[in-house]
């Protein structure tokens, strides 16, 4: 039998890479006591906080701002910021927190050129739009991974459709922020290679000692707390989604041994790697590759 020619000549439909990290998505408030202290957003996130019912205020970066039912505010990475409202006339709030990786820029969304306060022409859109998200995110499905990851994007969509943040041209730099949202990048490229806190720092040209202290002033987590938690992000995609053993995916995202990210592992997630896949599978039949005890966990 002869051999059949590949179609090079077929071109690509469609090709992207998307990274999504969500930090909160939900309903909140809707009880006297609430408020948000002072805080600070970390450098690669953005926040959207959209009011459903009655109304708040928000102080960024200085600036109060009255919220009113309808109305959606911006905070984006590095804002300080502190929320509060009458609590004699509780609102209630839908608050996203989250990061789009995109052609390697850590936050793609901080890119964009955002209003502070916009105020969203049918608010019962936005709320039907939130709350599709939030019942995949309640899902037990076993393709919940995919489902919330449609959700969300189709969320975005329409969300950015009624904002149209143009793109950001302006030259200014901001410094700091700028510095730890390259070094993110920087080592979100490298989960599986050996990352160093020297190397790290010499990558974005600063002294490490530097580096740790402002890389924890804006995301509020040491390099390599951050940098494990994205490892470990990675290891619950491959756990969640393919047949690799716990040694390989140990090996996959940059963990010295296997016993050492099962430990890591449990103490981030409360059970050890194979517990987590047995949950995300249930009865599901992962095939001989996984179902014998080749991995110690």
């Amino acid at each position: 039998m002869s051999r059949l020619p590949y179609h090079h000549n077929w071109k690509f439909k469609y090709q992207t890479e998307l990274g999504l990290r969500v930090h909160w998505f939900g309903r909140y408030a809707g009880y006297p006591e609430w408020y948000i202290p002072d805080s600070r957003l970390a450098a690669d996130m953005i926040c959207f906080f959209f009011v459903e019912k009655n109304s708040c205020w928000v102080m960024v970066n200085g600036r109060k701002l009255i919220l009113r039912r309808g109305d959606l505010a911006v905070i984006s990475g590095a804002d300080a910021f502190s929320f509060g409202q009458d609590p004699a006339k509780p609102h209630s709030s839908l608050s996203a927190c989250f990061a789009l990786n995109q052609g390697g820029a850590a936050n793609a969304l901080l890119q964009r050129r955002f209003e502070r306060r916009y105020s969203i022409k049918k608010p019962v859109n936005y709320i039907a739009e939130f709350e599709k998200v939030l019942k995949t995110l309640a899902s037990t499905s076993h393709y919940r991974d995919l489902e919330i990851a449609g959700a969300l994007l189709q969320w975005l969509a329409y969300l950015m459709s009624q904002l149209r943040a143009p793109l950001d041209s302006s030259k200014h730099e901001r410094s700091v922020v700028d510095k730890i949202l390259t070094a993110e990048a920087w080592a979100s490229a490298r989960l599986k290679e050996s990352v160093t806190l020297a190397n790290w720092a010499k990558a974005i040209k600063l002294n490490p000692v530097y580096f740790g202290r402002i890389f924890k002033q804006e995301t509020g987590l040491r390099p390599m707390e951050w940098l494990n938690h994205r490892r470990l992000q990675m290891a619950c995609q491959f756990l969640s989604n393919t047949h690799k053993s716990v040694a390989e995916i140990a090996e996959a995202c940059g963990f010295t041994s296997q016993f050492y990210f099962s430990r890591v592992f449990r103490r981030h997630f409360g059970q050890p790697p194979l517990k987590y896949r047995q949950a995300r599978f249930g009865p599901f039949k992962l095939g001989k590759k996984n179902s014998g005890r080749t991995s110690n966990e």
